[in-house]
C-alpha cells in the first residue's frame, strides 16, 4: 500500500515532465509494468510561452540583463544570438554597446565592425567612431607620457590632445 502511494505522488509530481498512462492500474509485484513512451515537451504554441531557444526569448534576455547591469550574462545571450542568426547585424550593435559601456574599447570595435559587415547603419558607424575616438586620445596620451621630455613629437601630441579635447567639450 505504502509502494502504491509512494508511486502515485511520484507520478504526481512528474506529470509535468512526461506522459505516465496507466497510473490508474499500477503494477504489482506480479506483473512487471511496461514503460510508456515519453511525449515531447510542449511548444511555444501549445503552452503560449517562448521557447529557450527562441531569438526572441533569448532577445528579451539579453535586453533584460543589459538594463539590469548583468554585463555578463547580457554578454553570453548577445553572444548566443550570434550564433543562432549568423547574419543578423543587431546582436553585433548590442554587444558594441555593451563593450563600450565596460570600457572595453578593442571589443566594442570588433563588434561594431561585425555589425557593419551584416548591415550598413549610420548609428552603428557613429558608436565606431565614438570608440575609435576614445581609442585614439588613450593612444595619444601614452605616447605623450612615453617620449623623452625634449622630443619635439611630445610637444605636438600635447598640443593635438588639447585641441581634440577642446572641440569634444561644449
Amino acid at each position: 500500500m505504502l509502494r502504491l502511494l509512494l508511486a502515485a505522488a511520484f507520478a504526481t509530481a512528474l506529470s509535468g515532465c512526461a506522459t505516465l498512462d496507466g497510473l490508474a492500474s499500477a503494477p504489482t509485484a506480479d506483473a512487471p509494468r511496461v514503460p510508456q513512451p515519453i511525449t515531447a515537451p510542449p511548444t511555444p504554441a501549445t503552452t503560449g510561452k517562448p521557447s529557450p531557444a527562441n531569438p526572441a526569448f533569448i532577445e528579451e534576455r539579453a535586453r533584460q540583463a543589459y538594463e539590469t547591469g548583468r554585463w555578463d550574462v547580457a554578454e553570453g545571450y548577445y553572444l548566443q544570438l550570434t550564433r543562432l542568426n549568423p547574419g543578423d547585424a543587431e546582436p553585433w550593435f548590442q554587444l558594441g554597446n555593451l563593450y563600450a559601456e565596460q570600457g572595453r574599447l578593442d571589443s566594442a570595435q570588433r563588434a561594431y565592425r561585425e555589425s557593419l559587415r551584416r548591415r550598413d547603419d549610420a548609428r552603428t558607424l557613429h558608436n565606431l567612431g565614438l570608440v575609435q575616438v576614445k581609442l585614439g586620445i588613450g593612444a595619444l596620451r601614452e605616447s605623450q607620457q612615453r617620449l623623452p621630455p625634449n622630443d619635439p613629437a611630445r610637444q605636438d601630441t600635447r598640443e593635438l590632445l588639447r585641441t581634440l579635447l577642446e572641440t569634444a567639450l561644449p
